[in-house]
């Protein structure tokens, strides 16, 4: 392992990587999770309960909280349940169709079984899968795919399955693949469903009927249990919009972890990334700095940790080594909040001219001139814009996606309301 600045503070590398934990990945393993116990005893309890019936929950919270982490965690408790389970998701995308979204549902639950059981390659319910799953990809021809590591192959004149036959065959194809599953002695499936937060709000309405008019070939298959995750506004627009998808789903709201279970978080990784075992373990951040990047994220573990990262490696020791900490007998620094807001104010501001225009950057400079820590509606911020709700509308979504902008989660039928995140603080408090 090359030396790097890190070693001065007997770490091998950044602790501060954004990347959701993953089920044997050494280099993030779920090991490192931390806090959550009770929403994953919640999650993990409903699909024990359901027997071998399925089950389907949501996931809610604001970006960055942790969602998909959590739901990765619980993949990987399932999976010591007994059930089939892998790390990829089933992404829900704008240009999605009832049957594009079936296919890739088979596709994952065909893939899942083939990763963890792959005797049953030879299996009817797998075979007839596997021409639906190759029916959504290509049209014609034949040659390799690989899946979870495992080669299967149609030969060339296959005859093909069409997209209009999916929608006949797949329901009783998806049946039986969850019979294959029982009977292959695990528990049942759970699948991962995400990405609903990139949805805009005509993709959002779209896949809502999208998941009702499959509701009961996708959604109601025994020992198939789902797990859809997405900010709040995204599972309320998907989800709850329609009764009869509404009335099958549980839905779960994560709240942001508290500074503590931050603390205890960034220590897990110190641990996990120590240099030398005989040498103390050395923050390169002050516990102060992370208090106040939480209280400014408003709980977007993400962004506290892309702040910690940008903040922090400009400061480490250009040119220490592990053989300069054991001279130096362990001297260090920690980096407080001071140095992270001199590296990081500049660093964001100039971020900022290169992925908005200039009326954008003027819009957000008006709201933090006026009082960085206020809480605007749509009908507010038109007013201070002096612009048109659908104009603003628009912007308040370039804003968010770009994470300048964060939406609260909504609160019964009162209108949304936005505040300034935690990167745009830095820039201009």
């Amino acid at each position: 392992m090359l030396p790097t600045a890190w070693n001065l503070y007997n770490l091998q590398s950044s602790p501060f990587w954004q990347d959701s934990l993953a089920h044997e990945n050494a280099a993030r393993p779920l090991t490192l999770f931390v806090g959550r116990t009770a929403e994953l005893g919640e999650l993990r309890t409903r699909i024990l309960d359901a027997g071998a019936r399925g089950s389907r929950q949501a996931v809610t919270g604001t970006p960055g909280v942790g969602k998909t982490t959590l739901v990765k965690a619980l993949k990987g408790a399932m999976q010591a349940d007994g059930y089939l389970t892998v790390d990829d998701f089933v992404p829900v995308v704008g240009d999605d169709t009832t049957v594009s979204l079936l296919g890739r549902v088979l596709a994952l639950v065909y893939e899942t079984i083939l990763a963890n059981r792959p005797a049953t390659y030879q299996n009817a319910a797998m075979q007839a899968a596997e021409l639906l799953v190759r029916s959504t990809r290509i049209a014609t021809g034949g040659g390799g795919l690989s899946i979870s590591g495992v080669g299967a192959s149609v030969t060339k004149g296959t005859a093909l399955s069409t997209p209009k036959d999916l929608i006949y065959d797949g329901p009783r194809v998806l049946r039986d693949l969850m019979t294959l599953v029982r009977g292959s002695g695990a528990l049942g499936l759970v699948l991962h469903l995400n990405n609903l937060e990139n949805l805009t709000a005509g993709e959002a309405k779209q896949s809502a009927t999208e998941f009702r008019d499959l509701r009961d070939v996708l959604f109601m298959h025994d020992g198939l249990h789902i797990v859809v995750v997405g900010t709040s506004d995204a599972i309320q627009d998907v989800i709850v919009a329609h009764e009869s998808v509404r009335h099958i789903f549980s839905v779960l709201p994560i709240t942001p972890l508290a500074i503590p279970q931050v603390q205890q978080l960034l220590a897990a990784r110190y641990a996990h990334l120590t240099l030398d075992h005989a040498r103390p373990i050395v923050p390169p951040v002050d516990d102060a700095a992370v208090r106040l990047l939480v209280e400014l994220y408003r709980g977007d573990l993400r962004g506290v940790l892309q702040a910690l990262d940008d903040g922090v490696r400009p400061n480490l020791v250009l040119g220490a080594t592990s053989t300069s900490f054991s001279a130096m007998g362990g001297a260090h620094h920690h980096v407080g909040m001071e140095a992270l807001r001199a590296t990081l104010q500049p660093r964001y501001a100039m971020q900022l001219g290169t992925v908005l225009d200039t009326r954008r950057i003027w819009h957000l400079t008006t709201w933090a001139t006026r009082d960085a820590s206020d809480v605007h509606t749509q009908a507010s911020l038109s007013a201070l814009w002096q612009i048109k709700q659908s104009a603003v509308s628009i912007t308040l979504r370039k804003l968010t996606m770009q994470g300048y902008v964060i939406a609260l989660p909504r609160q019964g039928n009162a209108a949304i309301e936005y505040v300034l995140s935690g990167t745009s603080r830095l820039i201009f408090d």
